[in-house]
């Protein structure tokens, strides 16, 4: 028996997915970006649902999690995103065709192209301004110069917008476009032609047309989450009025225990919260090892019966308490909702992220592995 667990629906990934592919024209390909465990909601899991939806390719971080992939999704194509260090000890994995390569350097290039007819899909990172991977400027120019002068083959081209989300005003991002597009017809101007060009994430997928290029590498928004308040403020703009996303994760658990408690208790570790009449409180088997972070600690609530419960205390490592005083009925196993809808009423990871000062990739992300993950429908 699982005490803890998360619910994956697979009818709201299905429904982002479509919602977003009416957006791209129709040669544009759809990459699901299931790194870092799928955002916190289960790699293999979400990989299933997105690829029976008709994702063309699966984004990931490093070749380990191409590998776990690649068990279960024999001829499906793989994005890797990241650095793979020590190329040359993998190579056998990497001669893979469905495969494709983000590469930032001439020596990547080089290895990847000398692994033979059976090798994976070259995409070169361009640095248009995020400051991460890739080159930049001219740095960039003499490299395609030089691939090209030695007869090493390209595939795709690649940048990342660095504050699309984080903006109502986005001429930082049409700088880095701008400079992309460069880019591309100085590469076409020798030779490289037919890239696979993608620059698009979940917030200038939504809000760039002209971003779509060839291919999108859509993350948060998979998930049903918007990248941030100032992306949906803009998008609600647009002439989309019926899109919409649908969060994909329920995080529940249930009570393992509960006590009434005299006024005038102190509750957990570091008696931060003292109770100001007889408390019916409840225990839960979550704390901050689980994900739930423990700065919500005497602000944050969890749903009950459709109602709100306060957590009280400090949220412990495995464990924390819930005032249910109000609530009538409560009994040992009933359902308490961390994520998600419970009645009318409901706990976005908006909120977590509100009150913990991070966002709301953050709060899912951090969901541990090892808590079971179940599809529904």
């Amino acid at each position: 028996m699982h005490h803890t667990y998360i619910e994956l629906s697979r009818g709201a990934l299905t429904h982002n997915i479509s919602k977003i592919r009416k957006l791209l024209p129709p040669n544009t390909k759809f990459a699901a970006i299931v790194k870092s465990n799928a955002y916190g909601h289960g790699m293999l899991q979400i990989a299933s649902i997105a690829v029976d939806a008709g994702a063309d390719v699966l984004g990931v971080n490093s070749l380990e999690e191409a590998l776990i992939l690649r068990q279960s999704f024999p001829e499906t194509t793989i994005l890797i995103m990241g650095e793979i260090p020590n190329m040359e000890k993998y190579a056998t994995f990497l001669e893979d065709k469905n495969l494709q390569i983000i590469v930032s350097r001439y020596e990547e290039v080089a290895f990847l192209a000398g692994l033979g007819t059976i090798r994976p899909e070259i995409h070169l990172k361009v640095d248009t301004g995020m400051g991460r991977l890739g080159t930049s400027g001219e740095t960039t120019l003499r490299l395609i110069e030089s691939l090209r002068h030695d007869g090493l083959p390209l595939e795709g081209i690649v940048t990342h917008f660095a504050s699309t989300e984080d903006n109502v005003e986005y001429s930082y991002s049409m700088l880095q476009l701008q400079k992309f597009r460069e880019v591309i017809d100085y590469a076409n101007s020798l030779g490289y032609r037919n890239l696979n060009r993608h620059c698009a994430a979940s917030a200038s997928c939504l809000l760039f047309p002209e971003a779509r290029m060839d291919m999108v590498r859509i993350g948060i928004s998979l998930y049903g989450l918007w990248p941030s308040q100032e992306t949906k403020f803009s998008f609600d703009y647009t002439s989309y009025p019926d899109f919409s996303l649908l969060p994909v994760l329920h995080w529940k658990t249930e009570i393992v225990h509960l006590q009434v408690v005299p006024a005038k208790s102190y509750i957990g570790y570091g008696s931060t919260y003292r109770t100001s009449y007889p408390t019916r409180i409840a225990v839960i088997p979550v704390g901050y090892f689980e994900g739930l972070d423990r700065r919500l600690s005497n602000q944050g609530y969890v749903l009950l019966h459709g109602e709100r419960a306060r957590i009280v205390g400090r949220v412990c490592m495995n464990m924390a308490m819930v005032d249910v005083t109000h609530i009538e009925g409560v009994s040992l196993g009933d359902e308490v909702v961390l994520l998600g809808d419970s009645g009318e009423d409901s706990i976005p990871a908006e909120f977590h992220a509100g009150v913990t000062g991070t966002i709301n990739y953050d709060v899912v992300t951090r969901l541990h592995p090892t808590m079971t993950r179940v599809i529904t429908e």
